[in-house]
Formats: C-alpha cells, sequence, structure tokens
C-alpha cells in the first residue's frame, strides 16, 4: 500500500454547481470538471502556469479585480463565477488587444478550423476592429527547425512553445525577444528548433503561428476527420489520433492517412508524443500492397492455405511484434490446426531511447507476444525455418531482421507473406496476401509497461479494394471457420491468458487498462 496521504479536499462553487478537487487545484481544472470551459490561451494542464494572456480570469468573491484562474489554487468555500457581465467585457477587451497585430490571414492560415483565436472571437469578441494605424509587422514564414515554421505576425505570445522547450524537453531552444509591441518568438542565436519532441510546439500553439512543415498545406481540417489509436513506433505505445480522410466529405481524401498527433494519456504520454512517431501515418499511404480486387485476393488466400494444409508439420509460422493480440492468437489457432510451429520475433533492431518517451524496442506489441508465449529469438526462429517447406510470415519484415533470419527465409521453397507494405520479405514472396494497415484494424497492443491498449479502425473506414483485414486472411488460411470479430477473440484470450484474466473487449476504453496482474 502506498504511504502517500490522500489530497485534502475541498468544496467550492462555480457558476453556482458545487464541485469537490483537492485543495490547491487551479480554479480552470476544477471549471472543467464541471463541464465549464473557461477560455485560455497560455494555460496548459502539463506545462507550469504563466499568466499571461489573463483570458481566462473570472469573478471570485473576496478577491480584488478578476483573478485569473489558471494561478487561481482552489480553496474551501470558494465562490467564483465565469459569465458576468464584467468577466465578458474583458475576455472581449482581451481578444481585442490580441487582434491588433495580428494579420488576420485565416484564408491562407494553416491552422485556420482548429485555431483558438478564431473560435474565441466568434464566442467572446465580434467587434470591429478600431485599428486606425499600420499594424506592427513581423517575420513571416521563418523556418526555424526541421520539422516546424514560424510566422511571428500571428503569435499571441502565450509562451506555451518556450515552456515545452525549457520544462518538458529540457532543450531550451526557444525564447521571447524584444519588448512591447515588438516582442516576438525566436530562437536562440546559433540554434534551431531541432530535437526530437519538436512538433509538439505546433500541437500546442493556439493560433498558426507554429506550424508543421509535413501537413503545412496538405489539406483543410475540416475535410478531415480523427480516429484515436495507438501509434506503432516503439513499446512505449503513446496514445496518438490520426487524422484521415473521409469518402463521405471529400471524395479525393478517401483513404488516406494526413498526419499523426498526440492523444491525452497521463499513464502514458500525457499530452506529448516523439517527431517520429508522426511519420507512421505514411504506412496507410505508401508502399500499400494490393490485390486486382477482392476476388484475387480470396483466390490467392485459398491456394495459401491448401499449400499450408498440405506441408502440414512441415511448415512454420512467424509474425512480428506489430501483430496484434487478436492476431497472434489466430496465429496460434492456425499452427495448431496444421500442427506446425508458431513463432513472434523482432524484426527491427533497437534504436533511439531517452527518458521522456522514446523507447529502445521499436516494436508496439512485444509484450503481447511474450504474454501469449510465442515470442522467441532469431537463432530459435532461423533454425526452424532451414527444416520448413512453406512458411507463412505475418507481420514481419525478417529479409532485413537479422543476417542469419533473412538467410533461413531465403531457403524456404514456399514463402507465404501477409503484410500491408511492400518490403524487402514481400519482394520475395511466393504468394502475397494484401492486409490491413494499423489504422484499418481493430485489435489491442500491450505496451511495455504491461498497458492493453486498443487500436481501431474508423467507423465507416473502406479498406481500400484488393486488401482485407488480417483477421479474416488468417481465418481464411485455416485459423478459423468463417468470418471473426476481434471482440470474440480477445473473450477467448481473456479465459486462456493469465496476464488478460478479468479483462474484455470494451474494458481497455480509449485509454488502456493494466494488465498482467498489475495494479493500476
Amino acid at each position: 500500500m502506498s504511504d502517500v496521504p490522500a489530497p485534502k479536499l475541498v468544496n467550492l462553487t462555480i457558476d453556482g454547481r458545487t464541485v469537490a478537487v483537492p485543495e490547491g487545484t487551479p480554479l480552470i481544472d476544477a471549471a472543467t470538471k464541471l463541464g465549464i470551459d473557461i477560455p485560455r490561451f497560455c494555460y496548459h494542464p502539463h506545462l507550469p502556469v504563466a499568466g499571461n494572456c489573463r483570458m481566462c480570469a473570472v469573478e471570485v468573491d473576496k478577491a480584488r479585480g478578476l483573478p485569473i484562474s489558471c494561478a487561481t489554487p482552489c480553496t474551501e468555500g470558494m465562490v467564483a463565477r465565469t459569465q458576468t457581465d464584467t468577466v465578458k467585457k474583458h475576455r472581449a477587451a482581451v481578444m481585442e488587444f490580441l487582434l491588433v497585430n495580428h494579420p488576420i490571414d485565416c484564408p491562407i492560415c494553416d491552422q485556420a478550423g482548429e485555431c483558438t483565436l478564431q473560435q474565441y472571437y466568434m464566442q467572446h469578441d465580434l467587434q470591429t476592429s478600431r485599428l486606425e494605424v499600420e499594424k506592427v509587422h513581423y517575420a513571416k514564414r521563418m523556418d526555424i527547425g526541421p520539422r516546424v515554421v514560424l510566422d511571428q505576425e500571428r503569435c499571441v505570445e502565450c509562451t506555451r512553445c518556450i515552456r515545452f522547450c525549457d520544462h518538458v524537453t529540457g532543450s531550451s531552444e526557444l525564447l521571447m525577444v524584444n519588448r512591447g509591441d515588438h516582442n516576438a518568438i525566436g530562437t536562440f542565436p546559433g540554434t534551431s528548433l531541432d530535437n526530437d519532441y519538436s512538433v509538439n510546439t505546433a500541437d500546442i500553439c493556439p493560433v498558426g503561428a507554429l506550424t508543421e512543415k509535413d501537413f503545412r498545406f496538405k489539406a483543410r481540417v475540416w475535410f478531415l476527420k480523427e480516429q484515436p489509436t495507438i501509434c506503432p513506433g516503439c513499446s512505449k505505445g503513446c496514445n496518438v489520433e490520426v487524422s484521415y480522410g473521409d469518402h463521405a466529405i471529400l471524395a479525393d481524401y478517401n483513404g488516406k492517412a494526413f498526419r499523426v498527433k498526440p492523444r491525452v494519456n497521463d499513464a502514458v504520454n500525457k499530452a506529448w508524443m516523439c517527431d517520429f512517431g508522426r511519420d507512421e501515418y505514411r504506412r496507410v499511404n505508401d508502399a500499400r500492397l494490393a490485390a486486382p480486387n477482392a476476388h484475387a485476393l480470396a483466390q490467392a488466400t485459398g491456394a495459401a492455405a491448401a499449400r499450408l494444409a498440405a506441408a502440414g508439420p512441415a511448415a512454420v509460422i512467424v509474425t512480428g511484434f506489430e501483430a496484434t493480440l487478436e492476431e497472434m492468437a489466430l496465429v496460434k489457432s492456425l499452427a495448431a490446426r496444421l500442427g506446425c510451429r508458431a513463432y513472434a520475433v523482432a524484426d527491427r533492431a533497437d534504436g533511439k531511447a531517452d527518458e521522456l518517451l522514446l523507447e529502445a524496442d521499436k516494436h508496439p506489441n512485444r509484450k503481447g507476444a511474450e504474454w501469449l508465449g510465442l515470442a522467441a529469438d532469431a537463432r530459435t526462429v532461423a533454425a526452424a525455418l532451414r527444416t520448413a517447406k512453406v512458411v507463412l510470415v505475418h507481420r514481419a519484415d525478417l529479409a532485413a531482421a537479422a543476417a542469419d533470419l533473412a538467410a533461413a527465409l531465403a531457403a524456404v521453397p514456399e514463402r507465404i507473406v501477409l503484410a500491408s507494405q511492400e518490403s524487402a520479405t514481400s519482394r520475395g514472396a511466393t504468394a502475397l496476401l494484401a492486409g490491413a494497415s494499423f489504422l484499418e484494424k481493430d485489435g489491442h497492443w500491450v505496451n511495455s509497461a504491461g498497458r492493453v491498449q486498443r487500436i481501431a479502425k474508423p467507423a465507416g473506414w473502406r479498406i481500400p479494394g484488393g486488401r482485407e483485414d488480417d483477421l479474416q486472411l488468417l481465418a481464411g488460411l485455416g485459423a478459423a471457420d468463417g468470418r471473426v470479430r476481434a471482440a470474440e477473440v480477445f473473450a477467448r484470450l481473456a479465459v486462456e491468458v493469465p496476464a488478460l484474466r478479468g479483462l474484455d473487449f470494451a474494458s481497455s476504453g480509449s485509454l488502456g487498462v493494466q494488465g498482467g496482474g498489475v495494479a493500476v
């Protein structure tokens, strides 16, 4: 049991509604708990308080003036009001000041549609500008790093980006220069915004001052939808959302992913993600395998199933640590039906790691393979391949893995590959089955800490023709009779696998759940 005492709760009233929160909680967070949205530019729950923008000011009984709710700790009996005429007039004044030198270039700004300044103008301002002199101009389209562009004219000087680099990455590339109406964000002389988490500064920028180079001018956000999922880039399992095109909104965007952004999960990645994970959306778009049509894929699956059945115990099945728990379960079922061996193996070398989020293991589900008893080393798998007549390779680029593994794979007469992207392994296959990307399937991964987290395809998503969900392809190869559902497979795992007992498909929710007998 923990020796840390439970926080003292205090009761307060906001807009006539009562709430109990730990003593010292920022008033703005207490309001959020009640569903009361207090506008803010500089406040971010995962960054130190700055109190720059004054947008979150409210009335508090017995307090002088209008205290800012981000820097006002909750106390017993506090009474606050967020919608009085005085508060509304204050917000309108703040907005007018922020817009004095803003270029108002919304039609060409990449942040249009998800800009806090736009939203708050409509909600709290709606005034005609009283400015009768030339606006102060700043630098535009500044290349401040490999992944981020700065437009100083749009900046509202909230300093979120500075605080992120100072307190999260500790790299301190950004600073505020000059004074008064010439204040501007910039980089220290001789430096650039070049850390492994730099694009988070664009994520938390409330306006269009900092934008991600890779996403600039690719798509208008109102043509996109967001799907919560998990980053496949390493074993940390950062919670993210993928922006994708929906056929019902714009046909040209259908089946395409455009970006990956972090999704808040305080138990895993807080509100951040690394820059490397941003590139994972390309797996949905680039170098995709496909059959001419669904009929051709069904024929190829049937032919591959026949070859596996004929080989029987002389077959070997190898899956990768990117397969979901449910796919691994079907791999085991298929091996049991064939009477052959099945393994899960690493196909990527360890990479860069740090103390923030990056983990050396670049596989999203190694822990899951261990729980299901499939995990094996390269030497063991290579030895099995040397005696195999047929191999089914699922979600593993063995030809690009360890040298002895690649050599053993090349010596197998029949090589059936189930994958979503072209790879060295797919190019050497005797039969190819085009599967789904991580955005196009349902299932679970287990991160390095044993947290069971769900990946899910968007509702109504159409897997492009000539491809199929991995679960259905594995079922077609003989792992199950008829079509299968991920929820049904997981229900069986929750009975058979000790680390998953007590869980069900829905229990992982959007934030995951701790497995392996570890207390949440």
